[in-house]
């Protein structure tokens, strides 16, 4: 089975079930076993901008529905060409890779000494800073506790 996981912030996955039916609902004469990986990744990035936030629940790693095994398998295409976005295409019927952390492009991971909430910051300045966790509040100074 070959699933499309895409790495914002959060990680959604499109089983190919869901991105056949979505493909077959577009009407297409070109038959769906015979897309491009890269059209394989436009249609899932399609029908990610296409559906409502109830729908997308669905899609969310580690909501319910999808789980991280349904991520693992070989990588057989992915697009790395923006900055905020990563999509791959992932053989789950294939020996999984090595995993590795997916971390986007210039997003530092924060983590809060008081509550160790984890957050995200685009573009922070310095290695060490002063920080004032969304969660809970509290200020402290420090490095961030990885760098992508």
């Amino acid at each position: 089975m070959k699933n499309v996981v895409i790495h914002q912030i959060v990680t959604y996955i499109f089983t190919e079930e869901q991105l056949r039916a979505y493909w077959e609902g577009q009407a297409s004469v070109l038959p769906f076993d015979e897309l491009t990986p890269k059209q394989y990744m436009e249609l899932a990035e399609d029908m990610l901008e296409h559906s409502s936030s109830s729908q997308l629940k669905q899609h969310v790693l580690g909501g319910g529905w999808r789980t991280e095994e349904d991520a693992r398998g070989k990588v057989i295409a992915e697009d790395e060409s923006r900055e905020t976005i990563h999509v791959e295409i992932v053989d789950t019927d294939a020996a999984a890779e090595p995993s590795r952390r997916m971390l986007i492009d210039r997003v530092r991971e924060i983590a809060c000494p008081h509550c160790s909430f984890t957050f995200y910051v685009r573009d922070a300045i310095g290695e060490n800073s002063d920080w004032t966790c969304p969660s809970c509040s509290n200020g402290f100074h420090g490095a961030p506790s990885s760098t992508p």
